[in-house]
């Protein structure tokens, strides 16, 4: 991907879910250089012999060799409205198809960069139709379409990226292809078909592993009764989370063997481990590795280390002047800060814990306003009991997904909970109910907190039944290594224990699976 393309996408999504940086573009293959782009040469214009070619006047050509070169001086503004004129002039359907496309294209990432998503899908869908070889072009319509809500399309594009241009892969922002994968439609053809195409290319998110997609591929070929399809899967799976979920998932009874290596949840989590050392020291300038070495080691139980960790790469990057920083994508440090509050939750230092959590609501989250830190902080808040601060931490929220909509919900009943306010307590539970399809496990977990054990029984039985939820609902009832709960938790983890416990929740997870100690922490919550 060309350098300059990531750094517009990040000035345009707000909420930095999508984007990356122009440093970190290429940070996951320090040593290659980026292709140029398919318009390239539009940066001075075509030759003369080839204006001739085009029948347009010399007026109009340097009109619109000026407008394309714009863009790359950086004035967006400018560019635009030039590109408009461009566009809009007579002559520029004498132009031949190629500078067609270039100028649509060119257009569509001067609209993302002044945040005209609108008009960036307009120009950029008429580059896609028209043919465009730019696999620019194709990424930027994804994005757009997972920006907008349409999961469908977003994967579609994406296939269509991974079957064109599968070594470009590399370039593109791991979370951005994860969260496509993951949100594709669960009874489209799209999906299968997506992670196909992944899986063929060999993508594995630039080495750092692709966590439950491949048990989400084999769920695929498990219902088309393909059985070398699952095998390949589970053979290329290195996440000890997702090996867990194959081990418990009775679906795959048939095709694994629980008893090899390859499913030693222990001997997979000492695995990456070491793996991940191995790359941190070859890359020594990724950040995003670190933080998933802070993952893995957090998985562990070695959370001393997990500190060490964060310390040395917040001192480097600290340390670094700004025209020299440490990392080539120092965007993941609110991640490595976020790993050490959980080591320091762990380790019982809980106002060390508090304060990193609290930093890190004041650091940007991928390029924009911080989400996922300010709601750890708010459930950090609420399960030490301190409503009044958990609520007024959730007032710096940005914009969400409907996940993290569902956290903040769950913060808001804990804090109604504890206030004994029923009419609040009782919003948010409505909330958490009519969403529950967002995170059932964050709904179930809220009926047993409101100490409705019926219901989160029922609840959590319905999930178990229903092949979509049920991988996740597995997981979430193994007997986790975990830590003491924090006060204002402990009779909410006491109830949850005996909500699995219940002769019912017992014969239902017997059906479908099993419940297993497991070597490991999960990586989930605070």
């Amino acid at each position: 991907m060309k350098a300059w393309i990531g750094a517009v996408f990040l000035a345009a999504a707000s909420h930095g879910v999508l984007a990356q940086s122009a440093t970190s573009a290429a940070a996951h293959d320090a040593h290659h250089q980026q292709p140029p782009s398919a318009s390239a040469f539009s940066k001075h214009g075509p030759p003369p012999r080839e204006k001739r070619k085009q029948g347009v006047s010399p007026a109009y050509a340097r009109q619109w060799r000026d407008a394309l070169a714009l863009g790359d001086q950086g004035d967006a503004v400018e560019a635009d409205r030039a590109l408009a004129r461009v566009m809009a002039h007579q002559e520029f359907t004498t132009l031949v198809a190629g500078d067609q496309r270039a100028t649509w294209s060119r257009a569509a990432w001067m609209a993302t960069r002044l945040g005209d998503n609108t008009r960036a899908r307009r120009w950029v869908t008429r580059a896609v139709e028209a043919g465009s070889d730019d696999p620019d072009d194709v990424y930027l319509l994804a994005q757009l379409d997972d920006r907008d809500g349409a999961h469908e399309a977003a994967a579609r594009h994406l296939r269509d990226f991974a079957v064109r241009w599968p070594r470009m892969l590399r370039y593109l922002d791991t979370d951005f292809v994860l969260g496509v994968a993951r949100q594709a439609p669960q009874d489209a053809p799209i999906r299968l078909h997506l992670l196909e195409a992944l899986l063929q290319a060999g993508w594995d998110a630039n080495g750092l592993g692709v966590g439950d997609l491949w048990y989400q591929l084999a769920l695929l070929y498990q219902a088309r009764d393909d059985t070398e399809g699952v095998r390949r899967a589970i053979a290329l799976t290195t996440s000890p989370d997702a090996l867990v979920k194959f081990r418990v998932d009775r679906r795959f009874d048939g095709v694994v063997d629980r008893d090899t290596e390859a499913l030693d949840i222990a001997a997979a989590a000492r695995r990456r481990v070491a793996y991940l050392r191995t790359l941190a020291d070859r890359r020594p300038r990724s950040l995003e590795i670190r933080m998933e070495l802070g993952y893995a080691l957090l998985a562990t139980g070695q959370h001393a280390e997990v500190v060490t960790l964060a310390n040395q790469t917040l001192s480097s990057l600290s340390a670094a002047p700004a025209d020299a920083p440490a990392f080539e994508d120092p965007h993941y440090a609110v991640w490595v800060l976020n790993n050490r509050a959980i080591a320091q939750r762990r380790l019982g230092k809980l106002y060390d814990a508090q304060a990193d959590l609290f930093r890190g609501t004041l650091m940007a989250e991928s390029g924009g306003a911080n989400v996922s830190q300010v709601l750890n902080l708010g459930q950090f808040l609420c399960q030490r009991g301190r409503p009044d601060e958990a609520l007024a931490a959730l007032g710096r929220v940005g914009d969400m997904s409907g996940y993290g909509r569902m956290v903040q919900a769950s913060v808001e009943h804990c804090a109604a909970v504890q206030q004994q306010d029923g009419a609040a307590a009782r919003r948010a539970l409505d909330y958490l109910r009519d969403h529950r399809d967002d995170a059932q496990e964050i709904w179930i977990r809220a009926l047993v907190e409101a100490d409705r054990m019926d219901d989160a029984a029922q609840a959590l039985i319905a999930a178990l039944a229903a092949p979509a939820s049920r991988g996740d609902m597995l997981a979430a009832v193994q007997d986790w290594r975990e830590p003491d709960a924090l006060p204002a938790f402990v009779s909410v983890q006491h109830r949850w224990r005996a909500l699995l416990a219940r002769e019912d929740v017992r014969r239902a997870v017997a059906a479908v699976g099993r419940i297993e100690p497991q070597p490991i922490f999960t990586l989930g919550g605070i």
